[in-house]
């Protein structure tokens, strides 16, 4: 075969095996790009689209590894940093996808796909900000251009203007979130998520709502995540409008599907709690501090909790210090006890997992966990790590990290469990699915509050706690207790937060930027009878006598 019948080879199977992929017929796609790098082994793009050929068929790790091969042979292509950036976000690589993701920002991409993917793999590591800059190069280019010269579907469109919204409302920019919420709703009038966004972004008014519009999209519902979003909206703005009764049985109904569809059973995870309160016994301290130490690191100020009980506002005022730098909530911990413990369990957390990590090095764990934060962290004193959650690996990052400041939040039971309930998780994370049901989230945090009294007896005064209700009524003495845990001098600007413009990726991004309030104490007495099962759960087991 001559060179230019092989370029012309080339170019036929390069151009089929892009159809094939846009057409979604991974394996044909695959065929074509074998014949081409049978004639060229080093024709870059092949290898690219063998890497998103393996991406599309779940193998992350090897996707991963195909796109490097590409990169090596054509290293300034933007698209293939950006599409490895994505790949290790999926394998849980934050900080090698942030690599990955600022090498492709630098060499200046335009496609509006490349944009796109860059501003998730940024919001993915916490870099709102950057993920702004590409969302908004992207929205510009779109705007500047007609339909059909993008050749990108409605659906592509209102995707990237509902991820543009969620960067915007993490930023505290919720005037523009709420016009790129409604041109996602424009363009996909059944984008359930983008309503259900849309509702928290402000509150409600009676002149000023979406509830018509809410009920009109019942008859549209598909999934259970459709019923999940579209319930969770309409109880948003019932409850703004003080509607009680009408916003729970809007939280019901929103919930009923998906929860049968998860079949949460609260006895797994009290199997899972008992197991950890045995597991991490006097004893088992006992001979760990005789036999290891951990890593000395001071850095880390760890604020956990049930979620929604006051861990990000106490993350915004110890944030303000200049010596403390808000990482956000952080997988780290939980992952790299995972990556060493070697289980082979898909899950992150179970109890084998965790039995495994009692015989790690703790210095190792320690220092793994450190190395992971970085770039992001290490250009302060001290950084904050906010996963409510890791109130769980509290005896491991005490052992692996021992200098780390731990702050648990606690606030009233009812409150707890209502604000929960309330609350939207992200579906795909099973350690949530506790808040499907009333009821359960008031088992959940019975043993979340045997836990924390667990933690307390094996490790007396490791754990600072600090009251939600004594926080917002008296927020100065509380603020000043916090500082002196945490050995920082006093700094008059760490009660300024609500002026800050940092982006908070958490449910409270609309809170925060308010001053401290009192009106959500006791919230849960708005809600009448409805409410006493859940006291009556509470009652029974030692609250409220």
């Amino acid at each position: 075969m001559t060179a230019r019948g092989g370029s012309r080879s080339i170019a036929a199977h390069h151009g089929a095996a892009q159809k094939a992929i846009r057409d979604g017929d991974l394996r044909q796609a695959h065929e074509h790009c074998l014949a081409v790098l049978a004639i060229d082994p080093d024709f870059a793009d092949a290898w690219f689209l063998c890497g998103v050929i393996a991406a599309g068929n779940g193998a992350a790790d090897k996707a991963a590894d195909i796109f490097r091969k590409a990169i090596v042979l054509a290293p300034d292509k933007a698209e293939y940093h950006a599409e490895l950036g994505k790949q290790l976000i999926a394998l849980r690589e934050p900080r090698e996808a942030l690599t990955a993701a600022a090498t492709a920002l630098s060499l200046s991409p335009t496609e509006l796909p490349i944009l796109n993917t860059l501003g998730t793999v940024f919001s993915h590591c916490g870099e709102h900000e950057q993920a702004l800059v590409c969302y908004k190069r992207a929205v510009l280019s779109l705007e500047t251009r007609s339909e059909r010269a993008t050749g990108l579907s409605r659906q592509w469109q209102a995707d990237l203007y509902f991820n543009m919204a969620a960067s915007l409302q993490f930023a505290g920019q919720f005037d523009s979130a709420e016009a790129a919420y409604e041109k996602a709703i424009g363009l996909q009038p059944h984008m359930f998520r983008a309503h259900s966004a849309l509702s928290t972004v402000r509150r409600q008014t009676p002149a000023n709502n979406h509830i018509e519009r809410l009920e009109k999209l019942r008859e549209h519902i598909a999934t259970p995540r459709d019923q999940l979003h579209l319930g969770h909206a309409m109880a948003k703005e019932q409850e703004d409008l003080e509607l009680w009764q009408e916003s729970l049985v809007s939280l019901a109904w929103a919930k009923r599907s998906q929860a049968e569809q998860v079949a949460y059973r609260a006895a797994t995870d009290a199997d899972l709690f008992s197991g950890i309160r045995s597991m991490f016994s006097p004893e088992l301290f006992a001979r760990l501090a005789n036999t290891a130490s951990g890593c000395d690191n001071r850095e880390p100020v760890f604020i956990v909790g049930m979620p929604r009980t006051g861990t990000t506002l106490v993350e915004q005022i110890l944030s303000g210090h200049s010596q403390v730098y808000a990482a956000g909530e952080l997988l780290n911990f939980p992952q790299a006890v995972k990556r060493l413990s070697g289980t082979a369990s898909r899950d992150v957390l179970d109890f084998e997992t965790l039995e495994r990590a009692t015989q790690l090095d703790m210095a190792c764990l320690g220092a793994h966990y450190i190395d992971s934060t970085r770039p992001r962290t290490g250009h302060t004193t001290h950084f904050i790590d906010k996963l409510p959650l890791n109130f769980i690996y509290l005896g491991l990052i005490k052992l692996a990290l021992p200098n780390a400041k731990l702050i648990c939040l606690r606030r009233d039971p009812m409150d707890t469990c209502l604000s929960n309930y309330r609350q939207l998780f992200g579906v795909n994370f099973k350690y949530y699915h506790y808040n499907y049901d009333l009821l359960d989230c008031g088992r959940y945090y019975l043993e979340f509050d045997r836990l924390m009294r667990h933690w307390h007896e094996v490790m007396p005064g490791a754990v600072f706690e600090v009251q939600y209700e004594e926080l917002v009524t008296n927020p100065e003495h509380v603020a000043k207790n916090l500082m002196a845990h945490c050995e920082l001098p006093w700094e008059d600007q760490c009660l300024s937060f609500h002026q800050r413009k940092a982006s908070v990726a958490t449910a409270s991004a609309v809170q925060v930027r308010q001053n401290i309030y009192t009106s959500s104490v006791n919230r849960w007495q708005h809600y009448g009878d409805a409410m006493l099962p859940l006291y009556g759960l509470l009652k029974s087991a030692g609250f409220y006598s």
